[in-house]
């Protein structure tokens, strides 16, 4: 195997194209040095060095290991920097998965101000379901996630990064959409479209919420992502229950109205297991502003 001194001494060589100067730059004596070379001419097997009676010059191979030296002792002199950087959570790669619905609110801006915080650190994003998240934490492919879901297997563990409002989906041809603020129990004989009853909490805290108003809410359609749910209330299937957030989603046949009292909202936590929490996904978690402690 080359040695890295021999590489910076024979860079150093090739550059002076004088073993005097050469050996002055290095801090050695002319002997040590041409001992030096001969070690890496044995070793690659082919002269490197050309000499005349005025100068050294590298041969074509040696030109073709000076281009590859200078590039390993770039990566050689810059690993210990690279090294700490990742131990604080300065560079790396961070794979962060996240439920689609999470794009719509916080996500965006959070995204942005790491990336110019921590420019060193390249993120990787994986829109997927709470299911998958929970299998991609467990084998390694992912090190952070997003969801609107707190129920943890064994050996995880979660925080609540961010909260808001709820508000009513409705078509636009509903009889209700030309009112403003409603009351969730005015929806009492409306359809409803719900999220599946596996993977996230929407389901769940609709049926919750209908029941806190008195009624049970008629499921007529379950369905995800997120914008396909607006787009089948666009098209007049039923009326749904969704984050404040989603009224990014402009489609034309829908209506958005707030819900008044109703206190509950919805919540994005972040989840990890701890035995597996990287540096940079350490880093992400604390720029939401979860303590970790």
């Amino acid at each position: 195997m080359l040695e890295l001194r021999d590489l910076q001494r024979f860079v150093t060589l090739a550059e002076e194209r004088h073993f005097g100067r050469a050996a002055l730059r290095l801090g050695m004596g002319q002997p040590q040095l041409s001992r030096a070379l001969q070690r890496l001419e044995r070793h690659v097997g082919t002269r490197l060095i050309a000499r005349t009676s005025r100068e050294v010059a590298p041969t074509e191979a040696g030109r073709t290991l000076l281009e590859d030296a200078r590039r390993v002792i770039a990566i050689a002199e810059a690993a210990p920097g690279r090294a700490l950087q990742a131990a604080r959570g300065e560079a790396g790669t961070l794979t962060l998965g996240f439920s689609g619905s999470c794009a719509y609110a916080f996500l965006p801006a959070a995204i942005e101000g790491f990336r110019r915080t921590r420019p060193g650190i390249e993120l990787r994003l994986r829109e997927m379901s709470a299911a998958a998240q929970t299998e991609a934490l467990q084998e390694g492919s992912c090190d952070l996630c997003l969801r609107r879901a707190l129920r943890l297997p064994d050996g995880f563990a979660g925080a609540q990064v961010f909260e808001e409002p709820l508000l009513a989906a409705l078509p636009r041809t509903h009889a209700l959409a030309g009112r403003g603020r409603l009351g969730l129990r005015d929806f009492a004989g409306s359809p409803f479209v719900a999220f599946p009853r596996q993977g996230t909490d929407f389901q769940r805290q609709l049926v919750d919420l209908c029941q806190e108003a008195g009624f049970e809410p008629r499921i007529v359609q379950e369905v995800s992502p997120m914008h396909a749910l607006i787009g089948l209330v666009g098209a007049g299937v039923g009326v749904a229950v969704v984050p404040a957030s989603v009224r990014k989603l402009r489609f034309a046949g829908v209506a958005y109205r707030g819900l008044a009292g109703l206190k509950e909202r919805s919540r994005v936590f972040a989840v990890w297991r701890p035995d597996r929490l990287s540096a940079p996904a350490r880093a992400f978690a604390e720029h939401l502003g979860v303590s970790l402690a």
